[in-house]
């Protein structure tokens, strides 16, 4: 299960990064619902970047079966998508995001949370048993 996680978000980062860094404005007004400024854009292009970057460390993380940096890999990706799912989740509750995918991000971001840590945890007892 880990490897194909791994592997499914490797895969899914790599791709929204490419997305992001390559056309910001569309896709943060897609998910949130206004375009972004010049200033906007930027950040989306470093945000891209950072998504590719994590989902090179989850290519790298799905091969290496036993090592400590696939249970640290597992944690990073299961903290940020507990974290990117709460933050969109909760701008789209409070009205500041109108986006028509803000929902269905947010709560893919969460499930992916979930599963993420369900990993680490499972990795971890296994560890110790």
């Amino acid at each position: 299960m880990e490897s194909r996680l791994l592997t499914v978000a490797a895969v899914v980062e790599c791709i929204a990064g490419l997305a992001v860094f390559v056309l910001p404005g569309p896709i943060i007004a897609l998910l949130l619902g206004a375009e972004p400024h010049v200033q906007g854009e930027m950040i989306g292009r470093i945000a891209g970047v950072a998504l590719m970057a994590l989902g090179a460390a989850c290519a790298g993380a799905a091969v290496d079966t036993g090592g400590a940096a696939r249970t640290a890999t597992l944690g990073a990706i299961a903290l940020y998508n507990a974290g990117a799912g709460a933050l969109l989740l909760l701008f789209a509750a409070t009205g500041n995001a109108i986006g028509p995918v803000v929902w269905v991000v947010g709560a893919l971001h969460a499930f992916g949370g979930v599963l993420g840590f369900n990993a680490v945890i499972r990795r971890r007892a296994h560890r110790l048993a």
